[in-house]
Parts: C-alpha cells; structure tokens; sequence
C-alpha cells in the first residue's frame, strides 16, 4: 500500500469518535472514499451514533479489535489519557498508525503501541468539514501526507517534533485575532516566530482566511468561549491578552502550555503502564 493511488481503496479506521473523529469521517466520505472501507470505534455515546446514523455510517461501527487487525490506516482520536486502554490490542503488521492525541509524544506512544507511529496536530473540526482545514505530521510519510492532502487540507511538513508545540498554538489564532488588532503587534509577533518557525507566516494566513466575521462583543466572546478548553493552549493565549501582555508573548505562553500539557500526560501514562 505504498502507490498514493490506492487511497481510494484503503481500509481507514477511526479510533474515537468524537468532534474531531466525526469530522475526520465526515470528511473522508465526502471526499469520495466509500463507507465500506471505514471502520469507527467509540465510548458508546447515545448523541455520537445518531449522528453516525444520520450520515449512514451505523454500519461502520467496529470494535477496537477488529479496526487493528484489518485497518491499513487508523487516525487515534481518543482522550490523552485513554490512549492507555488500546495498548493490549494486538495490531496488524503494515498499519499506519496516526496520533492526533494532544500532547503525547512519539516516544511515549511507541511504549504504548510497541511501533512506529506518526502524530498529526490538526485544526477544529469546523474548519475540517468546510475544506478549510491545517494538518501537521511528524514525521512526513508520502502516503498519509497524500491522504491529508486528498481531505482538502493543507500540510504542514515539520522538521521537529517540537514544533507541533507552536503549531498547536498556531491553530488557536482566530480566537486570538478577535481579542489583537494591534498591527504592530502581530507583524512583531510573526517576524520574531519566523526566525524558528518558517512555516508560522503561512499559518497566519489560514487563520485570516477562516476568521469568522462577527458584528458585537458578544459574538466576539462566544466564539472564543467555544474555543477555550479550561487548561488547555487557547485558554492560556487568551488569558495572556486579557493581561495585556504582547501578541508574541501570549503565542509563546500557548506554545509553553502546549509542552506543559504534553509533560502532564506522559507522567500519567508512566504511572498507568
């Protein structure tokens, strides 16, 4: 399974379907690869397989068991600290495994899976379904880069592991931007990220490409609301802006958290194994 020809006919399965699972399918059958060739686990939530009804996917539903075994490709969508849980689960020998759990890196998710292993940070699952979505994988494989691609997204090629810490920062961007309109600021911003993080000027960019247009404060706020997840990487930007601090210091505030966050996990996963 080495030809970007055979996508199509790949075997994809979806472990956790959450928002970003849903909008990971969504977008896969949109973009014309068959319900057939789809397989999706999750915690039994009533309001998920509604929703996986609606789209005609109930029939999909597999257990984790099964994905692993005849999946040439999984996307891990789970809860960090979940990620636990699928260790046991004996895998087939040629999948490809793609992380999109936040914060564990490669090293921890190879005592976990006992394989190679690519992570892949993503943007919000609205941006996903409206073809408007970023993609960062570390490291680079053609075939699943082609897969990002044939989703509509655009690819981040990442030279570090580290720098998925910036890019999950990066991603929070549009409800940054509602709270800095200070030019000066931001140019300041990107020109200094710029020297570390070459790819950072085009992300900007996507993040004014998908800036919703909203009219009061109030609108304002609740889009950010929707955004924030107590503890979590657009929280820490946000609150360094409400604090007055500088655009470049609350992007690096985010970036800090983001490897905070991902040091917080590993403790628990060392502590379960």
């Amino acid at each position: 399974m080495n030809d970007s020809s055979d996508l199509k006919n790949s075997k994809i399965g979806i472990i956790g379907c959450g928002h970003l699972g849903q909008a990971i399918t969504e977008s896969l059958i949109h973009h014309g690869f068959s319900k057939h060739n789809i397989f999706i686990s999750y915690r039994g939530n009533p309001a998920t397989y509604k929703h996986l009804e609606k789209l005609g996917l109930a029939s999909c539903i597999s257990e984790n068991e099964q994905i692993f075994i005849e999946a040439d490709l999984i996307f891990i969508t789970v809860r960090p600290q979940d990620v636990i849980h699928l260790s046991d689960i004996p895998l087939s020998k040629n999948i490809r495994l793609i992380s999109c759990v936040a914060g564990l890196s490669i090293k921890m998710l190879k005592r976990v899976f006992n394989r190679t292993i690519f992570r892949m940070m993503i943007s919000g699952p609205d941006t996903i379904v409206s073809n408007k979505g970023v993609a960062a994988l570390y490291p680079y494989d053609r075939f699943v880069g082609n897969l990002i691609n044939q989703m509509s997204m655009t690819l981040f090629k990442l030279s570090n592991e580290n720098d998925l810490n910036m890019f999950t920062a990066g991603v929070c961007l549009p409800a940054a931007l509602l709270l800095e309109d200070n030019e000066k600021n931001i140019q300041n911003a990107l020109n200094e990220l710029q020297i570390d993080f070459a790819w950072f000027s085009k992300l900007y960019t996507w993040s004014k490409g998908v800036l919703p247009v909203l009219a009061t404060e109030r609108e304002k706020n609740d889009y950010i609301a929707k955004m924030v997840t107590e503890g979590g990487v657009t929280e820490a930007i946000i609150n360094s802006l409400k604090d007055g601090e500088l655009f470049l210091s609350a992007l690096r505030r985010g970036m800090n958290r983001s490897q905070e966050i991902s040091e917080e996990i590993g403790h628990l996963i060392n502590l379960s194994m």
